[in-house]
């Protein structure tokens, strides 16, 4: 109470000297820029989204001094799992890897990763005056975000494959590989992959970020753009899907919204009810406006194409050959190994090479942390879905969706490091942290008086 007092005597700082001026500038700067981890990147590790996780982190830590206490709900179960995951990986480096730089850096790679682009990021959303404000600033941004990757990857498939121009020969990228990264399928065509080194990068992206750009646009109220601009935004989307032809999206998208709907079944089925003539509208036309699209441009034969293309390249068996090594060496490690794991980089550590790198973050994590590791990151996955689940609003099912692609689509790839699906986490806390703060004051705040 002395702390609370003695801040509201302190004199106001004028707006663009205070740090929380600052903290929200940067984190809208954050959230526009987390799509260029690969476009626009200095190196493989420095991007512009980390940039400005530094930023922020930097930020946290002089509001922490100068306040002398942490936000209200900052401190909260998904910190002891994090802060407990990180102590596994320090100490499965000292006793597996010290010494060897490639675990070094796998190290560090986790501890910036949970930091900067969880702690400092949540940090941002707790500590916000104006939370109402930030939660529309927020959806804005991120719809923002994903509209112009979509639009740029839209705009990268039409004109590779009908003009035959590469867009990503003008754009620098931080090394030969993902400049000169072969996105054909079966060689017929080339496949959109947006800011991200891969398309199925990108698309992960999309997954986490598309639920809340439509969330934004159709059930905020907050949006008062034309009903076409608002169609045509969503259609943009869905297009970015399509010409990244990622398989693994086409399965996990349709999959993450079926489970979330069996959480929100009873909700779903009463704003259907009650707005039953626009549902069946709405439907007619997406099922007309698919249908016209798959008789211009063939989509169905698209994901076909990918399909095949990955059942006949050699990706899919080195996929197979990958999870084989984690099988075959990790029932090979001693208790205290198979409890702790083989360290960060753990692959190098035991004298193989790149080549031997773990697809899935779950069997990467569990040889290189352990039982104790894979337990900490499912706990903490766990723990996000009962957070989303505590929602009452709409955003909680379109949360849901995001989150549930982001933890399925783990299964097909261990880049922990992109900032995205932390993000997310980080906004799932928020949102179930300051429930019944946010949503159920939200229709009192005067929008309109903000610019």
């Amino acid at each position: 109470m002395v702390i609370l007092q003695t801040a509201k005597r302190r004199k106001k700082l004028p707006g663009y000297l205070s740090m929380d001026y600052w903290s929200n500038l940067f984190l809208m700067c954050y959230i526009f820029t987390m799509p260029f981890v690969s476009a626009f990147a200095f190196t493989g590790t420095i991007s512009w989204p980390l940039i400005f996780a530094v930023f922020l982190f930097l930020i946290m830590g002089a509001k922490i001094i100068q306040r002398g206490a942490l936000p209200p709900h900052f401190l909260g179960f998904d910190l002891v799992i994090i802060f407990f995951f990180l102590f596994i990986v320090v100490f499965s480096y000292f006793i597996n890897g010290w010494g060897n730089s490639k675990s070094l850096n796998h190290t560090v790679a986790y501890l910036s990763t949970f930091l900067l682009f969880y702690v400092a990021i949540k940090f941002s959303f707790f500590s916000a005056p104006d939370k109402n404000l930030l939660l529309k600033r927020i959806l804005q941004f991120i719809t923002y975000t994903t509209i112009l990757s979509a639009l740029y990857g839209n705009v990268e498939f039409i004109s590779s494959n009908v003009f035959g121009l590469n867009l990503n020969d003008y754009i620098p990228r931080p090394s030969e590989v993902e400049a000169w990264y072969d996105a054909t399928v079966l060689g017929l065509f080339y496949r959109a992959r947006g800011f991200a080194p891969e398309s199925g990068h990108y698309t992960f992206m999309m997954e986490l970020f598309a639920p809340l750009a439509i969330y934004y646009l159709y059930f905020t109220g907050l949006c008062k753009w034309y009903k076409f601009l608002k169609a045509l935004s969503i259609i943009i989307i869905v297009l970015s899907f399509i010409f990244a032809v990622s398989t693994a999206s086409f399965i996990i998208v349709p999959l993450a919204f079926i489970c979330a709907s069996v959480f929100y079944a009873k909700k779903i089925y009463l704003y259907i009810k009650r707005f039953l003539r626009k549902f069946v509208v709405a439907t007619i036309l997406i099922s007309t406006i698919v249908i016209l699209l798959n008789h211009f441009l063939s989509f169905y034969t698209l994901i076909l194409l990918s399909i095949t293309s990955k059942l006949d390249s050699t990706s899919f068996d080195e996929r197979e050959v990958k999870i084989d090594f984690f099988y075959s060496n990790f029932s090979r490690f001693g208790p205290i190994k198979k409890i702790f794991g083989a360290g960060p980089a753990g692959y190098n550590i035991l004298g193989f090479d790149e080549s031997n790198s773990i697809l899935s973050l779950y069997h990467n994590i569990t040889f290189e942390m352990g039982f104790l590791g894979i337990f900490l990151i499912l706990s903490f996955f766990f723990y996000l879905i009962l957070s989303a689940l505590k929602i009452k609003d709409k955003i909680g099912f379109f949360l849901l969706a995001s989150l549930l692609s982001g933890i399925f689509h783990f299964y097909f790839i261990a880049n922990f490091w992109y900032p995205w699906f932390w993000f997310i986490a980080a906004f799932v806390i928020f949102c179930s942290k300051q429930n019944k703060f946010l949503f159920n004051n939200y229709k009192v705040v005067n929008i309109n008086s903000v610019p």
